[in-house]
């Protein structure tokens, strides 16, 4: 790999991934890497699929692919380069920003630029689930269907997505699943079974709060079905890291996970997967190379911590 001094990034952008408005992206870009002795171009996606289009087609000319985008963003690009020995860099620039959150990145665009300049190498997990990859989580039941829901939204960001939360709780059936971790079978009703790599949703959600980004394990989080006055409970306990303490949650972690029932639609990093197949998950161990915030430095006259 190249020495850090001489990488060669490529930031891809999609325009469209959170509250939008990212067309001076390229000149914030600019600004923070013109003085260094680095190559950097910029690009935007048009589409679905344009971010791994954009790295497969560019492969030989950089060394860093830089996802500038939500979880769905993030998600095409660590599929191009997971298992390679190229490097993945994130500015979280998203709905829920999941992997940025997890990894203490800035979630103000032009200082987590910053951070990247002074950012060290870290090598992490993905997770796989019929031969997609995934770094954050993979669900099938309610968060599936709200993916699904947001997914068909012309409005993004935090607000609609809870929206659609509110509106579809109550009408939601939760649904039998047969369920075999490490070859221990069982079967449960769930409102929800979520895989995870990393420990939230996004949004500081922990729907897995143990999970840990490079363990080598897949953490399962089973939200069993619940009365509708635990539901306030449920919501806080999500959001201050405490789910797995509940009455409701089942808790586990393993390495290959078998997800068998009737309704198997699922989402992979917020992306809603229209299935009717058997989810087959695995852990695959140390398979990306990732830029993370690093210790203060000055650089073209900015200091800033990492």
């Amino acid at each position: 790999m190249t020495e850090k001094s001489n990488y060669r990034y490529l930031f891809i952008i999609n325009p469209v991934a959170g509250i939008g408005g990212k067309k001076y992206f390229p000149e914030m870009i600019m600004r923070v890497f013109g003085e260094m002795d680095v190559i950097v171009e910029t690009c935007f996606t048009t589409g679905r699929g344009d971010a791994s289009r954009l790295v497969r087609e560019n492969w030989e000319r950089f060394d860093v692919f830089v996802a500038v985008g939500g979880d769905g963003t993030v998600n095409e690009v660590i599929s191009a380069v997971a298992g390679t020995e190229k490097l993945f860099a994130l500015i979280p620039a998203g709905s829920g920003n999941a992997l940025g959150r997890e990894l203490g990145l800035s979630m103000w665009p032009a200082r987590a630029l910053k951070e990247m300049v002074a950012s060290h190498l870290r090598i992490i997990d993905t997770g796989k689930v019929n031969g997609r990859r995934f770094v954050n989580v993979c669900g099938v039941g309610f968060d599936a269907h709200i993916a699904g829901r947001f997914a068909k939204s012309k409005l993004r960001g935090p607000l609609p997505y809870v929206a659609h939360v509110l509106r579809d709780f109550m009408a939601y059936q939760p649904h039998w699943y047969r369920i075999t971790i490490d070859e221990k079978t069982f079967r449960r009703k769930a409102f929800v079974v979520t895989v995870a790599n990393t420990s939230q949703f996004g949004n500081n959600a922990y729907i897995a709060p143990r999970a840990k980004i490079d363990d080598a394990l897949l953490d399962i989080c089973i939200l069993k079905p619940f009365p509708v006055g635990v539901a306030p409970d449920l919501a806080l306990r999500l959001f201050n890291g405490q789910l797995d303490r509940s009455k409701y949650c089942e808790y586990h972690q393993g390495k290959e996970i078998l997800i068998e029932g009737e309704t198997l639609g699922y989402q992979v990093d917020g992306e809603p997967i229209i299935n009717n197949q058997p989810l087959q998950l695995s852990v695959d161990g140390k398979s990306l190379n990732i830029l993370v915030p690093g210790s203060i430095r000055k650089v073209a006259g900015l200091s800033f911590a990492g």
